[in-house]
């Protein structure tokens, strides 16, 4: 009888999928035990312990975290997967093998869950790390001037403080999935095998770690695998006047699941109209073979045509001996690139080159992978079951004497019909939840879109009858025209589930008003409801809503709690070490 542990008969998979994932577990489990009789009965005298570090915003490198874990089970380490948030669970200058992989939040921060390690660790009473050998991951955006600073910032700290460093940092831009794995296999095989903890730590991590890319696969789907899902609702939040266009969408999921706080990434495609202008511009027909792909396919499925990548625009500016683009990619002139960039995408740089001077197999590896884009679910799968709804603002603009939209804003829009499949995913969020303890007040600022996630809280709370107050600030442009869902607002308000609700709509009035603005209006209760233990969440624009409203609720605790400016950065600090205080920005 096998002993290789078997996915149960009601395991949401279909018959190929669930023979696919049975292999797969036994081939990992074989990989752990030694060959010959009695294999499955037994397990390797020896693994050895290794520490993967994630700071994460998204989730993204949380996701890959747990991917080098697999791996690294396979080849006989025994893996211990940490937020950096949880660095004082460990003493770090003990781990002897250490792995990280973060990403960078805005200009050049640290992710929420990575702030105060980065505090710790960059304090002048940081422990020294002489017997750590490590290696940094970081993830970013070369559309940010401060590309993968963060990760950056990591690995100079730590050889600073005496750590060896086994292999080189790699940087990764949004495409990340080949150099993870390049650097994944490296950083492993640079790090030294030798005896460690005893091999029941390395089975227990091997069946935790197993488990959790089970689930993973069972109940969310992945970026390189998506659901195949259908679009059942699509309609204006906003009025045909507004100044921003904001629409509701519904997706039946059919057996994929989600918990409330989570986001749900789309694969989009781009538009027929695009791809056909690039054709022209490039003097191409479409049917040039690039991979297994005609040129058609593959601008439509495979490429961003958004934002031009530096390899591009070098390649462009070599052709068509344009001093003025090659002055601007020089590296004092990163500032003066930005503001040539803003508003133009592969198009435009491609119409600067004489049609048919590119052929189509030199120009499509100069594009970089069309990414899906991630939004944070807004409803609760005990308020609509195998359903998932998304709050998107379409983005539709004029520059450069051409129309532009977003691709995947427009794809669910304009796009997508009963007939059109929408590949999605979801992407977990572990630190952006419901507090466990229902009799916790819960207070959230949500402008604009930045709401959704605060629609499936407040549906959550009801579905599951939590004791707990509620309270909401939202805000937008106009009440007449952008008031989204407010008749659910009123229903939550009547039915007891939503306790407090402050709106500002910025056009209003002459003087704009803002959420922050509401908050300290109501200091006085928004202490009170700190104080009695509330969770506090923002969700919305990371580059100026989200640190105003983090300057406001400090003021707000300075000013209503009596405190200091490093009593209220102290207050506010153990918020986020607590789970109290929690955003979900971008």
């Amino acid at each position: 009888m096998s002993t290789t542990p078997q996915l149960p008969l009601n395991a949401p998979f279909t018959p190929e999928q669930r023979a696919w994932l049975n292999g797969w577990i036994a081939g990992v489990i074989a990989l752990q035990l030694p060959s010959g009789a009695g294999a499955a009965a037994s397990l390797p005298s020896k693994s050895v312990p290794l520490l993967i570090l994630f700071g994460t915003q998204t989730g993204s490198a949380e996701g890959l975290a747990k991917k080098l874990a697999r791996e690294a089970m396979a080849k006989g380490f025994a893996p211990r997967v940490l937020g950096m948030d949880q660095y004082s669970t460990l003493d770090l200058a003990a781990c002897e093998r250490l792995l990280c992989i973060t990403s960078t939040y805005g200009e050049g921060d640290p992710p929420d869950n990575a702030a105060e390690f980065w505090q710790w660790l960059s304090a002048e009473t940081a422990p020294r790390l002489e017997a750590v050998q490590f290696s940094v991951l970081a993830l970013g955006d070369t559309n940010y001037e401060k590309f993968c600073q963060f990760g950056k910032d990591i690995d100079t700290r730590l050889a600073d403080l005496g750590a060896a460093r086994v292999h080189d940092r790699v940087d990764c831009d949004t495409d990340y999935e080949a150099p993870f794995a390049a650097w994944m296999s490296a950083a492993l095989a640079a790090l030294p095998n030798g005896a460690g903890d005893s091999a029941a730590d390395g089975a227990a991590g091997m069946v935790s770690v197993v488990a959790e890319a089970v689930e993973e696969i069972a109940v969310s789907g992945t970026k390189a695998n998506p659901f195949a899902a259908r679009l059942i609702e699509n309609r204006l939040l906003t009025t045909a006047t507004a100044a921003k266009e904001t629409r509701h969408f519904a997706i039946h999921l059919n057996g994929l699941q989600y918990e409330v706080g989570d986001a749900l990434g789309v694969v989009p495609t781009n538009s027929d109209g695009l791809v056909a202008a690039m054709l022209e511009a490039g003097g191409w027909t479409g049917e040039e073979a690039i991979g297994d792909l005609p040129l058609r396919q593959a601008l439509l499925q495979r490429f961003d045509l958004g934002n031009p990548g530096r390899e591009l625009l070098q390649s462009v500016a070599e052709r068509v001996k344009s001093d003025d683009l090659a002055g601007l990619l020089k590296p004092e002139r990163s500032a003066d690139l930005k503001t040539w960039l803003h508003g133009r995408d592969v198009l435009d740089v491609l119409a600067l080159c004489p049609r048919g001077e590119l052929r189509a197999d030199e120009f499509a590896p100069l594009l970089k992978k069309l990414q899906p884009r991630l939004y944070s679910i807004a409803s609760s799968l005990k308020a609509v079951p195998g359903e998932v709804h998304l709050t998107i603002a379409q983005v539709r603009y004029e520059s450069h004497g051409r129309a532009r939209h977003g691709v995947c804003s427009t794809f669910l829009a304009d796009r997508v019909t009963d007939q059109v499949e929408v590949p999605v995913f979801v992407q977990p969020s572990h630190g952006f939840r419901l507090p466990v303890d229902d009799s916790r007040p819960v207070i959230m600022v949500g402008p604009g879109t930045g709401v959704a996630p605060f629609r499936a809280f407040l549906q959550e709370r009801k579905a599951t009858s939590a004791r707990g107050r509620n309270w909401l600030f939202f805000g937008e442009q106009s009440r007449s025209q952008s008031y989204f869902y407010k008749d659910e607002w009123a229903d939550l308000m009547q039915g007891g589930t939503l306790h407090r609700l402050d709106t500002a709509f910025s056009r209003d009035q002459e003087q704009k008003i803002y959420v922050q603005h509401r908050m300290l209006e109501n200091g006085d209760q928004l202490y009170r409801w700190l104080e009695d233990g509330a969770h506090f969440y923002v969700c919305g624009d990371a580059s100026r809503m989200a640190k105003d409203v983090d300057a406001a609720l400090h003021q707000v605790i300075r000013q209503h709690g009596g405190k200091s400016e490093d009593e209220a950065a102290a207050y506010v600090a153990d918020m986020k070490k607590n789970k109290r205080y929690a955003r979900d920005v971008y």
